[in-house]
């Protein structure tokens, strides 16, 4: 981080986050749960693991945030070989329209919250932070943002985390949506990220209240979604 933020609102401190509450992570688990199967099959996700995919997360970096923001080719070599380093890239059909990936979390990214927030120091161990989520403009709906972090909440639980943290743009509104639809909660809220000049909200999410498909569902689903990608590039040659 580039030196210390100014708190809009002050970091909580030592009580249980109600994202983390189990009435709220059940009634939000029973209400996503009605839509696991309404994800178009036109989109899909791909893991992050070749360099070989860095060209597409420049053109998505530089389609969704201005210049001051976007990570450069080096960051995104630095971060496939890092083992601690998890992202998807999100597809509709064969266009690479957004992704989301980060690390786990530790001082350079969450120094504010290690040291000020008790819940998130007990649970640092099975917490994931998440420095970029993003979906191309023209191709932004709920739906997609939706399958997207969907599937990255899928991976995370299966490499043992419980809990995402991320730096959100305040303007898009992403967190409020964060809040409402996944059970999270605004830790607090930095007025200058990174000497951008844009307000964001560092959000906490329970994984918990994101329900995933049963592995015969997601099998199923998985093996419709690549055929529908193979049977268009068959159109389409």
């Amino acid at each position: 981080m580039k030196g210390e933020h100014k708190h809009i609102n002050p970091p909580l401190g030592n009580s249980l986050n109600s994202a983390c509450s189990p009435e709220k992570v059940s009634a939000t688990r029973r209400k996503n749960k009605r839509n696991l199967y309404k994800f178009p099959l036109s989109l899909f996700a791909e893991l992050i693991h070749s360099e070989n995919q860095i060209p597409a997360l420049i053109d998505i970096e530089q389609k969704c945030f201005p210049e001051l923001m976007q990570d450069l080719r080096q960051n995104f070599e630095d971060f496939i070989q890092d083992e601690y380093a998890s992202g998807l890239i999100l597809y509709k059909d064969d266009v690479p329209i957004g992704y989301m990936m980060g690390w786990h979390i530790h001082e350079e990214n969450s120094a504010q919250a290690l040291k000020t927030n008790e819940f998130i120091k007990e649970n640092e161990d099975r917490t994931f932070y998440i420095s970029s989520l993003s979906i191309i403009k023209e191709y932004r709906s709920v739906l997609a943002l939706e399958f997207l972090i969907h599937e990255m909440a899928a991976l995370l639980k299966s490499i043992d985390y419980d809990y995402f943290v991320a730096f959100v743009r305040k303007r898009h509104g992403l967190s409020r949506l964060l809040t409402r639809r996944l059970a999270g909660e605004i830790l607090h809220t930095v007025d200058d990220w990174e000497e951008t000049g844009e307000a964001f909200d560092y959000c906490l999410v329970n994984l918990e209240s994101i329900p995933t498909l049963p592995a015969w569902a997601d099998q199923i689903v998985t093996w419709l979604r690549l055929m529908r990608r193979k049977l268009k590039r068959i159109r389409t040659a």
